[in-house]
């Protein structure tokens, strides 16, 4: 039971084979409510370029795409995810309207002031260096543009088996800590579930 568990938690951080895709299929089962959370609350303008970090499968990112900003680009650390999804809307990336990449989040690919929205959810978890990746979102948002961090509370993932291995968690208040140490100013705190998760919605000024 052990070993599966720690599997799953494995894949939830980084999805890859016919495990991955069925668990990337789960979360966005389970995310529906954190994923409308961010469609609500991302003001998409004709004009923006939006980075999604940590697509998974791309359901975001198809969403995203609805609402026509002139482009959107995404990281992943799964290989698998990366391929699922540039197969998935191959016309959206030839015709540049989708830019993807094989990337982490503390060494992100785009120039400074890139971005004028910069959105993700549950990937917090998995940065192995907090404050560098908080610094990165900093570094690539435009002045005036926006961040929309949505994860689940550390009290919650403390009764999900799963989340004991692999996983970093916190509280709200280190979230908002940690995002106003980089230089971003917290905006809006949004409780999603109640006691359960929540969106970070920070401005670079």
């Amino acid at each position: 039971m052990k070993l599966l568990t720690k599997y799953i938690s494995k894949q939830f951080a980084n999805p890859s084979g016919v495990g991955g895709r069925t668990v990337a299929s789960v979360m966005n089962q389970q995310n529906r409510k954190q994923y409308q959370a961010v469609l609500d609350n991302i003001n998409i303008q004709p004009t923006d370029t939006i980075l999604d970090i940590g697509f998974g499968n791309g359901y975001l990112i198809g969403n995203l795409l609805k609402h026509h900003p002139a482009k959107i680009c995404g990281i992943e650390i799964s290989r698998d995810m990366l391929t699922l999804v540039s197969r998935k809307h191959r016309q959206d990336v030839s015709m540049e309207k989708l830019d993807l990449h094989l990337a982490d989040i503390k060494a992100l690919p785009f120039d400074d002031a890139y971005f004028d929205k910069i959105c993700t959810v549950n990937t917090l978890y998995f940065w192995n260096n907090a404050d560098r990746s908080f610094a990165e979102i900093e570094r690539t948002l435009k002045p005036g543009g926006i961040s929309l961090n949505v994860f689940y509370s550390k009290d919650f993932l403390d009764n999900m088996a799963h989340a004991q291995y692999g996983y970093s968690k916190y509280s709200i208040e280190q979230v908002v800590k940690m995002t106003e140490k980089s230089g971003l100013k917290v905006v809006r705190v949004i409780e999603i579930q109640t006691e359960m998760s929540y969106c970070v919605i920070a401005k670079k000024e």
